[in-house]
């Protein structure tokens, strides 16, 4: 038998690989490793949404095929195998000349948004929101995806086709000549023939053992969710994004002490546009992708006070019923953090390394959920070496740095996509 194919990270991007490879090669040997049970890191915290719209031609087309395969997925399996639901996804300001997107950009923005400007509608449709609410840019084909059901069914289907998990952290990787092996805290060696790298925000943990570094930054964003013993919000809300940047409207008392405490003088910054709240079986579930800090991950991120109470803070402006839970946060409230894990330009890397039979498919921060079958498929059709690969590769090739036209591309951005 060949050498394994040897995916480091079981994450929804390596899991997504693992598949499309089988898929396509059912005489493939591959071999999933990772320190945690799949699905189990970065993925369990996603926000668990799709918008079939990006700012950029080589993103919507990525994030399209992407929401393509997994609606061939529920096909082939079942709509039961997991639940893709057309619920919406809305961005809202306070100012009408708020841009937003520039639905006027392109024929894409036309046909794939929808601009509501009418108070008249906005408050008949969305009486929850403040009075002032001017504007509502909505993505029409959109909504959420059970991503730990995705991920598991990906991972079940990958394993009928012969994919071994093996569970245990990644020590060290030596190569001789083209090929490899790694040695695990087991103890246990792995001979490969190719490897792949998608381990998240630790993608440079394992690229440094083979003389890779990745220029990524990763940046720890929150989220929580509370009971809506009120029901302040309903259950058919789409998920909702404020695009307003604001400074919190403390009290005179609480902006007393926050300047009392250096490492509490964050709360009494402008905050940018991004604060999103979304309706969940438990209650209400708000995050604030606000934290631009470049960090070196870790297992157990740190804890961050008062992240809840600035939240909500934040969306009483535009939901002013949410002030009710300001000074009374509803119990239990569940908080978790995970890594976006991205490039400057917020485009993901996925395809060949430098080093020959070196694969890496990452930096897929804040639409990693969205995007994992295109990506996993994409990264696939490197590693099985097909020639029909879709005109979006040359964008996220890890490579590209070095290529004229996709830097010109680059610098020309207006917008990177991200919430």
């Amino acid at each position: 038998m060949t050498k394994p194919i040897i995916i480091c990270g079981a994450g929804i991007a390596g899991v997504s690989t693992a598949y499309y490879i089988l898929k396509n090669n059912s005489k493939a040997n591959v071999i999933l490793v990772d320190k945690n049970q799949p699905l189990s890191f970065t993925t369990s915290k996603s926000g668990e949404n799709y918008r079939d719209f990006w700012p950029q031609e080589c993103m919507q087309k990525f994030v399209s095929r992407s929401i393509f395969l997994m609606k061939e997925l529920r096909k082939e399996y079942g709509n039961d195998s997991f639940k893709m639901i057309a619920s919406g996804y809305n961005f809202i300001s306070h100012h009408k000349e708020n841009p937003i997107f520039d639905i006027e950009e392109n024929e894409n923005s036309k046909n794939a948004l929808e601009e509501i400007t009418d108070k008249k509608i906005i408050k008949s449709d969305f009486p929850y929101f403040d009075e002032k609410i001017e504007k509502i840019i909505k993505i029409k084909n959109a909504g959420k995806i059970d991503v730990y059901d995705l991920g598991n069914l990906l991972f079940r289907e990958a394993k009928k086709m012969g994919l071994q998990f093996i569970q245990s952290e990644v020590l060290s990787i030596t190569k001789n000549n083209t090929e490899f092996k790694i040695t695990l805290e087991t103890n246990e060696t792995l001979d490969a023939s190719q490897i792949v790298i998608s381990s998240g925000p630790f993608i440079n943990n394992i690229g440094k053992m083979i003389g890779l570094e990745f220029n990524i930054l990763n940046t720890l964003q929150r989220k929580f969710i509370i009971p809506d013993p009120k029901n302040i919000i309903p259950k058919n809300m789409p998920f909702t994004i404020y695009a307003d940047s604001q400074k919190l409207n403390w009290s005179i008392d609480e902006i007393d002490f926050f300047s009392s405490d250096e490492k509490l003088h964050w709360l009494l910054q402008e905050f940018p546009g991004g604060l999103h709240i979304k309706p969940e079986t438990e209650g209400i579930k708000l995050g604030w992708a606000f934290q631009t800090e470049n960090e070196t991950p870790e297992w157990t991120p740190k804890n961050f006070d008062f992240f809840p109470q600035a939240v909500l803070k934040g969306a009483s402006r535009f939901i002013p019923e949410l002030a009710a839970y300001e000074e009374n946060i509803p119990n239990p409230m569940i908080e978790y953090a995970g890594y976006y894990t991205r490039t400057k330009e917020n485009w993901p890397l996925i395809g060949p390394t430098k080093e020959k039979n070196v694969f890496v498919i990452g930096a897929l921060a804040g639409y990693g959920t969205m995007s994992a079958c295109a990506a996993g498929e994409l990264c696939a059709h490197y590693i099985l070496e097909k020639d029909d690969l879709p005109s979006y590769a040359e964008n996220f090739h890890p490579l590209r740095y070095d290529n004229p036209k996709i830097m010109d591309a680059i610098k020309n951005l207006k917008s990177d996509g991200q919430l």
